[in-house]
């Protein structure tokens, strides 16, 4: 059942038509995600959205792979199939080495060849996103440290796994429609 209407570009008003031209220009887009166009009729709730995921996810010093492979993993793990099938192609797109299977099999931790301390970060912070209450901050931000990441990183680390929970949540409460399934390439 669709609880929010997805706003499309000709039919926003020119506030939202000015927030859906930054998503554009700087997600390099041609369009604007469905998890944005379902905000399309609340211009403060929409700015509030963007900025998070702007800044969250598409700025900061954590490897931009590195924060989609996490949001896959906890997307997967949560059961939300919008959240898992965007962030599964945002990964293939953004690592063509990566293969579907792979991906599929790291969802389940299974091995896949990046770097160790990606591997530890995707653990650490899907655990301290859907099971937070069994994590310490030392057992993590030891681990994180031991693999290099710095204060700052583990700061971002943290609000990814903040992020991830609301992405998720939110986009079941108004069961946005995929844009595309994540499927293997043919």
């Amino acid at each position: 059942m669709k609880r929010q209407t997805l706003v499309e570009y000709k039919d926003a008003s020119p506030e939202i038509q000015a927030i859906y031209d930054e998503v554009m220009e700087v997600t390099g887009s041609p369009d604007v995600f469905n998890f944005l166009k379902a905000f399309g009729n609340n211009e403060k709730v929409l700015r509030a959205f963007w900025s998070m995921l702007r800044y969250t996810l598409l700025e900061g010093d954590v490897p931009a792979l590195l924060k989609q492979l996490i949001l896959f993993r906890i997307s997967v793990e949560y059961g939300n199939t919008y959240c898992a099938s965007l962030h599964g192609r945002t990964v293939l797109r953004m690592d063509p080495t990566i293969t579907y299977d792979e991906l599929i099999a790291m969802s389940d931790g299974g091995n896949m060849d990046i770097p160790a301390s990606y591997r530890v970060a995707i653990e650490i912070v899907t655990q301290m996103a859907l099971r937070s209450k069994t994590v310490e901050a030392e057992d993590f931000e030891e681990q994180l440290r031991d693999e290099g990441f710095s204060e700052q990183e583990i700061d971002e680390l943290i609000s990814l796994a903040g992020f991830g929970v609301l992405l998720n949540t939110m986009t079941d409460i108004v069961h946005i429609p995929t844009e595309e399934p994540l499927r293997p390439a043919t």
